[in-house]
């Protein structure tokens, strides 16, 4: 059950307090209300928290509410009068949990307008309260009057907008006379934001997923197995994952095209978005969805930072003390090569530090080949135009997991990814040429330092404004002494890492994800399956396999024309396919994902392989690795 603060003042008649706690008493909000908040001991509210034997708190100095409100961890905060300015430290440590009612009718964009039910645009009365908003109806001759039920953001009298009423304004009304029509129906939209936000999650939902390739298919996969989901669209999709029932793709939408995405939003009538892909969360995207009104799923820009910026995530990890490796932050060529030369002979990684689909860490076994991986950074635009060099630690690496809810996290599964292209880790790097889960490097003893790095990021991007919502992602390696440090975070889902974690998860994922938007994350409940997953990829990828494009994929339709085998032991999942025709064929460098499940790592190795086997583009123009998984396989034969 949730737990409701309501804040009041003397401003009022505690009309809103009183239709909260009705609702509340006769069971049409599921929640109980832990404290009544004033901010003086005037306040007619208080009497209806007395009558209905309802905790009350005096707040005089807005300073002293952060730790009234921590005392009494509610989920949800309801303002009904409140005067005082709510600081943003609370907004920060209550993200998408505090509700305003606005006597106007707050838009979903700054530019944009709200409509009246006769087409007229409709006043936002930003800055106005009470009466003096419903005057403004009149002055300004408005045909409708109306209020916003809103989440509260920094931006003042804005945010995203739960419930709206209108009401037809008589041609002899006063402000006494509409303000008492309109004062009902605030109490309907007060009662319904509530009860979306505490009741039952929504049946037959649509859920919009931003991404296009196997972690994408395999958000898919689970969001269908959801009781809760009638419809998954994704933008862009792969063609694979349209073999499925009830799934759209939009693939000449890119996952930066905000309007585009906000307009598809409107016209399926989507009640969940995913963003799962970093593009698109370093973009904005997010937050444009967020004041659009819709529920969302993924890090505002400023929390994705962590990913997009990787020389601003390294100083916030050293601020927080989170392990890390040495660094320096270059911002010219000429820079990082006279600081590698007034350095020691060693191993390093160059690194750009924006985006570049997960190929922009140049790894460097020499000063000398650091000088040239310093020279290649300008090869990745405007993402290498800043770069980090970075001392190299030798160990292992792996890949966490962690959903958070802005303050609270759950580590959902850990895996190993393969980034380079050839077995052995040799080669150049890439998107992820397969994964392995759960990883048996992962004992308690290091569970318990991801735990605590978790925390300390988490927490601390909470300090510094800018909490997270979504899937956070940590690559960390191991080092010979047992100690973890971060090699970088990821503000989603991991690529390969998704297709073999989410199927371990026993969670309904719409209600995990709904839940945790809502501000409380259910318990994590798994499976005891081991999953490898291997790329199927172009040959020459990712360097240039533009000699593969457009051949037709061999043995492909007859796994896919199983479905019995994708409820087994295997699965596959789509990226770069074109389905024409009734063919196959390779449109793209990583073609799509075979995932092998078992008991252990050697049973979910063998399923994958032994399916690889029957696939090839032309005989032999399919690559992947053959190693994945190989080092837990050696540690199952091979026990200490």
């Amino acid at each position: 059950m949730k737990r409701i603060a309501i804040l009041i003042s003397n401003v009022g008649k505690g009309s809103n307090l009183q239709a909260i706690v009705d609702a509340v008493n006769s069971k049409k909000i599921n929640a109980k209300i832990v404290a009544v908040i004033s901010d003086t001991n005037d306040a007619i509210g208080l009497k209806h928290a007395i009558n209905n034997k309802i905790p009350i708190k005096i707040c005089a100095n807005k300073k002293d509410l952060p730790q009234v409100l921590k005392r009494l961890k509610p989920d949800y905060i309801a303002l009904a009068g409140w005067k005082q300015i709510i600081l943003d430290e609370v907004i920060e440590f209550y993200p998408n949990q505090i509700l305003n009612l606005h006597p106007g009718l707050i838009p979903n964009s700054v530019k944009s307008k709200v409509l009246a039910p006769d087409g007229t645009n409709t006043l936002w009365n930003k800055g106005l309260l009470a009466e003096k908003a419903v005057q403004n109806f009149l002055d300004k001759k408005s045909t409708y009057a109306g209020s916003s039920i809103h989440l509260l953001t920094k931006e003042f009298d804005f945010g995203p907008v739960l419930e709206r009423a209108f009401e037809k304004i008589k041609k002899n009304d006063t402000v006494k006379t509409l303000y008492a029509r309109l004062k009902n129906k605030e109490h309907e939209i007060y009662i319904k934001a509530l009860q979306k936000l505490t009741n039952a999650i929504s049946q037959d939902a649509a859920v919009l997923i931003i991404d296009g390739g196997g972690r994408a298919h395999a958000l898919v996969n689970k969001y269908l197995q959801s009781k809760h989901v009638k419809r998954v669209i994704a933008i862009p999709g792969n063609d694979l994952m349209t073999l499925s029932k009830n799934v759209k793709t939009y693939p000449q939408i890119k996952t930066t095209d905000i309007k585009q995405i906000v307009n598809i939003c409107k016209k399926e009538n989507v009640d969940l978005v995913d963003v799962a892909q970093d593009d698109a969360i370093a973009a904005g995207l997010v937050d444009t969805l967020v004041k659009s009104g819709l529920k969302v799923f993924g890090p505002t820009k400023a929390a994705g930072r962590v990913e997009w910026d990787k020389a601003w995530a390294r100083n916030f990890m050293k601020k927080f003390k989170i392990p890390h490796p040495a660094f320096k932050i270059c911002k010219s060529q000429k820079e990082g090569v006279e600081f590698i030369n007034s350095q020691r002979e060693g191993t390093w990684y160059i690194k750009a530090a924006g985006l570049a689909a997960g190929k922009g860490a140049l790894l460097a076994s020499s000063n000398s080949e650091a000088q040239d991986a310093i020279k290649q950074m300008k090869k990745f635009g405007n993402a290498g135009r800043i770069f980090l060099i970075e001392k190299c630690i030798n160990g292992e690496e792996f890949s966490s997991f962690a959903i958070v809810n802005g303050k609270k996290f759950a580590i959902i599964g850990h895996a190993q990814d393969h980034k380079t292209v050839f077995d052995g880790n040799v080669g150049p790097n890439t998107g992820g040429m397969g994964c392995s889960s759960p990883p048996m490097v992962i004992t308690a003893k290091i569970g318990e330092q991801i735990k605590s790095i978790f925390q300390k990021t988490v927490g601390g991007l909470v300090k510094v404004g800018r909490p997270y919502l979504g899937m956070l992602y940590l690559g960390g390696i191991i080092d010979k002494s047992g100690k973890v440090f971060v090699i970088e975070f990821n503000a989603r889902w991991g690529d390969p890492e998704a297709q073999v974690i989410l199927p371990s998860v026993k969670n309904d994922l719409f209600e995990l994800v709904t839940q945790t938007i809502l501000g409380k994350i259910p318990k994590i409940t798994k499976d005891n399956s081991y999953r490898v997953v291997v790329t199927a990829a172009s040959r020459g990828y990712p360097i240039n396999h533009s000699k593969v494009i457009g051949k037709e994929i061999i043995g492909l339709s007859s796994l896919l024309g199983h479905p019995e085998r994708s409820e087994g032991s295997l699965k596959i999942f789509g990226a770069g396919v074109k389905v024409k025709n009734g063919k196959y064929l390779a449109a793209g460098g990583r073609l799509f994902y075979v995932l092998g499940e078992g008991k252990n790592v050697e049973l979910a190795r063998r399923v994958a392989y032994n399916t690889l086997s029957q696939v090839s583009i032309d005989g032999d123009n399919l690559h992947f690795r053959k190693d994945i998984g190989l080092q837990d396989l050696q540690r199952l034969l091979s026990p200490k």
